[in-house]
């Protein structure tokens, strides 16, 4: 008789349990963008259930949106957190443009696998890369100056279409433990650090603001 009540009680106080922790999840989920939100001239944070939230606002004159993408299709490797960092501005007279970085062909979030056509990658860039595009004829040309920003380990894409650009950086990976033996993707840090988002929203914006002045090449098919 006692075991079936403490059976009982168990079952009755899991639901409480997990929408408890739903809910503090929800709540430190929230607060990614929080020690950011004075970058930004205006801000609109929205977040659907227990997700990471997404921001979109004006940095400087320009539209933007910031995206936190979970990742947890690769076999066999701990889950990341990306964050797309997008200038949402045209590019009129450009084709598409994708940079990506060490890929392993589960990139979800780059449309890489869906672009017709692969280019050798410039002298100077990160060769374990690919280059891919929809028009070698329109592809804007890669500045060497651009190439800088993936000496940082984490950077992962370059993306610039004719409806916007965009940086996409690994912010975190989850906490081992947590993975191993729960499977649950859990991280540590629950804040993107302003110093970091403030440095990806320059660099964009920076490339943005140069397409209209760099002419469109012809690029060198792999």
């Amino acid at each position: 008789m006692t075991a079936a009540i403490l059976a009982l009680v168990a079952l009755i106080a899991l639901p409480s349990l997990y929408i408890r922790d739903a809910t503090r999840q929800r709540r430190q989920r929230a607060a990614l963008f929080s020690q950011c939100l004075e970058l930004f001239q205006s801000y609109r944070v929205t977040q659907s259930g227990s997700d990471f939230p997404t921001l979109e606002g004006t940095y400087r004159g320009f539209p933007v949106r910031l995206e936190p993408v979970l990742d947890t299709l690769a076999w066999r490797k701990i889950p990341s957190l990306w964050l797309k960092v997008t200038v949402l501005a045209p590019n009129p007279g450009v084709g598409v443009l994708d940079f990506l970085v060490r890929p392993q062909g589960v990139e979800f979030y780059s449309p890489s696998a869906e672009l017709p056509y692969q280019v050798r990658v410039p002298d100077g860039w990160p060769q374990h890369a690919i280059l891919c595009t929809d028009d070698i004829a329109r592809m804007p040309q890669l500045h060497q100056r651009y190439a800088a920003l993936f000496d940082d380990p984490h950077m992962k894409e370059l993306l610039i279409t004719a409806r916007g650009t965009r940086l996409v950086r690994q912010l975190w990976q989850a906490e081992r433990a947590d993975y191993l033996v729960l499977r649950q993707a859990n991280f540590a840090n629950v804040c993107a650090e302003v110093g970091l988002v403030e440095s990806l929203l320059d660099a964009v914006t920076g490339i943005c603001a140069s397409l209209n002045a760099v002419p469109a090449v012809v690029a060198e098919a792999a």
